[in-house]
Order: C-alpha cells, then structure tokens, then sequence
C-alpha cells in the first residue's frame, strides 16, 4: 500500500497574502487517497526544507529523506511561482526551489504542487525537469495562475482511488474546479525500465520502474 504526505500554508505571516481553503484541499486529499498516511503539516508547521536536498541551496538543511521524498506520494497547497513554492515561516527562507529541489532518489513517485505558476511551460525543463526527476514519475502543476479552492485534493483522490491515471486524475480534478481559463499541467519522465504514461496509484494498476536516469522528459497542459 502506497504511502502518502500533505504539507499545506495558510498564514504567510507577511510573506505573501493569506489563503483560505489549502487546509481543506490538502486534508481533502490526505483523508481521500486510499494509502498509509504519514504526515499532515499546515501553517507554521510546513516547511520548505521538507521538500529539499540535504547539500543543496543556502543554507543546505534540506530533509526530504525524511519528509516529502519519504513517501510514494505528496501534495502541497499554498502559494507558487515559476521558480519555487512558498511556505510561511522562514525555516530558510520559505520557499522550495527548483535548485534545492531533488526528489524520488529516496522514494518518491508522484508530487502534485496545487500552486500558482510553477509548471509555467517556458523554461520548465531546466526549472523542474532535468535537476529535480531523479526517481520522481510524475510532477502535477499549473501552467497559469490557480483558484484558492477546498475540493481538487478529494476529487484528485477519488480519481486516483477509481483506477485513472496519475496525469488523467490530476487533468480531471482540474477540470472539475477551475474554468477555462486556467490550465493544468504536468512533468513526467521515462527510463529505460518503461513508461510512466500509465502509472497509477499503488493498487490500482500498473507503474513503470522508478526512473532514476530519466531518458525522456514529457510536459503537457491544457484549459480545465
């Protein structure tokens, strides 16, 4: 059974505005998902350093080995932006960045950022491709700005607890909450052990081997 974290940021304390619905839209998903919940951290409580590299960055206090690349899947919902997510409390400096970003070189499978931006499509390969896929499958985003809502993390859930693909589930959910003009998007990679094309959450199907060497990255988005 497929193990599973939630990190979410409603206080920005200053640091940018306030949200309203991430704790409901990451619990949504956290509660939903069938799997073995393994953390649940909010507000003051979430932390930039449980997405990054141990090495990587200023300071290099990263701990995903323990946190976010610990599990086989992870959400986050707060503020975002084409280089980084953002936390509100400086544990470093409140945001993950591509650059302190390695994931699935421990565990990880598949990550959904509910945040603004981050999959914006120019430079995305250099941004969250080549130096962040190390094992990682599948990275879910947003090309565009995204609504402050409470339901995609269930609907995401339930899409993946039905049997539909990770991409499917993520384009899906997207679609069931924003209107056309946001789009959805997602990074994925291929090794030489298969295509992660069809992964599924754990139980519900197939997924190719972790590709930890990635031959090929895939970008795709689209309206909701």
């Amino acid at each position: 059974m497929g193990t599973l974290g939630v990190e979410w940021v409603r206080k920005y304390n200053g640091l940018a505005g306030d949200l309203t619905n991430t704790q409901a839209q990451a619990e949504g998903f956290y509660n939903t998902l069938s799997g073995v919940r393994s953390f649940n951290w909010g507000d003051d409580l979430a932390w930039d350093q449980d997405f990054e590299q141990l090495g990587s960055g200023t300071p290099s206090s990263g701990t995903d080995t323990t946190w976010a690349d610990n599990v086989d899947a992870v959400f986050f919902s707060g503020h975002g932006s084409q280089g980084a997510f953002h936390f509100g409390r400086r544990i470093d400096d409140a945001a993950a960045k591509n650059t302190e970003v390695v994931l699935g070189d421990w565990d990880l499978e598949f990550a959904a950022l509910d945040a603004c931006l981050v999959l914006e499509e120019s430079g995305v390969f250099g941004r969250w491709g080549w130096p962040v896929f190390k094992g990682l499958h599948v990275l879910c985003g947003f090309h565009t700005v995204t609504g402050d809502e409470p339901h995609r993390g269930r609907i995401f859930a339930q899409y993946l607890n039905a049997g539909r693909t990770v991409r499917e589930a993520w384009i899906r959910a997207a679609q069931d909450t924003e209107g056309s003009g946001t789009q959805w998007a997602y990074l994925r990679a291929d090794g030489a052990g298969g295509s992660t094309y069809t992964d599924h959450w754990w139980g519900q199907g197939p997924i190719a081997p972790d590709p930890t060497s990635p031959t090929t990255l895939f970008y795709a988005r689209g309206a909701c």
